[in-house]
């Protein structure tokens, strides 16, 4: 049995991991932004008086075995309030606005990736949009569950475990491109964890151990023999004569 699903929204971080997860991504240039109708496309914008905010913004994303394609929004498709029954959605959105207006070129610099993201990759982030039907997961998992933004999400080898699970049991790891870039997901965040495991694995506090050296006894210390200097040169080479002799003159 098949149950629709709404699109759902979704940040740019987790597009991003998903297409990359994909192995489909060849290029990525920009973003873009562009102020006024007749200005040019630069990687940078500067607000004054008369352009507080850029009009455009755009990337240029190039999938495998495709040409490049250009993807552009204006300002305007995201700066209007959408007025209704949900009096908390409109007030988060008009905040959101307003944090836009603070940020242009981070925020609205993310919105066009996302959305180039979505245009040119609408297959690969199709679980993550919840788009079309899906069958109905079999042993209690929710219908229309996002794992591709609880994969990205996972912060233990334990939680990861977990998801994928139950992504298994409910079949998303299709052979086809979007079961396959999931399966590219889950493995690549595994590498992620896992590395960071071992890296709190080592990280331990250095132990500092101080070390006392006793001088040795004086009876273990070996005798030296006692210079003979102070003995007239002629007696040191009489008696030394007489010693290799046996003591014949």
């Amino acid at each position: 049995m098949s149950e629709p699903t709404e699109e759902k929204p979704f940040t740019v971080e987790a597009a991003r991991a998903v297409v990359l997860a994909s192995g489909e991504l060849e290029a990525l240039e920009g973003p873009h932004f562009r102020s006024g109708r007749d200005g040019g496309w630069d990687s940078v914008f500067l607000a004054d008086e008369t352009h507080p905010h850029p009009d455009f913004a755009r990337v240029i994303i190039t999938r495998r075995g495709q040409a490049p394609r250009e993807v552009a929004i204006s300002w305007a498709d995201y700066a209007e309030v959408i007025e209704g029954d949900d009096a908390s959605r409109a007030a988060a959105e008009r905040e959101w606005i307003a944090t836009r207006g603070r940020k242009p070129m981070a925020i609205f610099g993310s919105e066009a990736e996302r959305h180039g993201y979505r245009v040119t990759f609408a297959d690969v982030l199709a679980p993550l949009l919840g788009r079309g039907t899906r069958p109905a997961p079999e042993g209690g998992a929710p219908a229309g569950r996002d794992f591709a933004s609880e994969i990205a999400a996972a912060d233990s080898l334990v939680t990861l475990d977990e998801i994928e699970r139950d992504g298994r049991a409910a079949r998303i790891f299709t052979p086809d491109p979007i079961g396959t870039g999931m399966h590219r997901a889950l493995r690549a965040k595994r590498v992620e964890l896992t590395a960071a495991a071992a890296g709190d694995a080592w990280a331990t506090p250095a132990v500092r151990v101080e070390t006392t050296l006793t001088p040795a006894p004086a009876s273990s210390r070996s005798a030296r023999r006692a210079p003979q200097d102070h003995l007239p040169p002629a007696g040191n080479r009489a008696a030394r004569r007489k010693k290799s002799r046996g003591g014949r003159r």
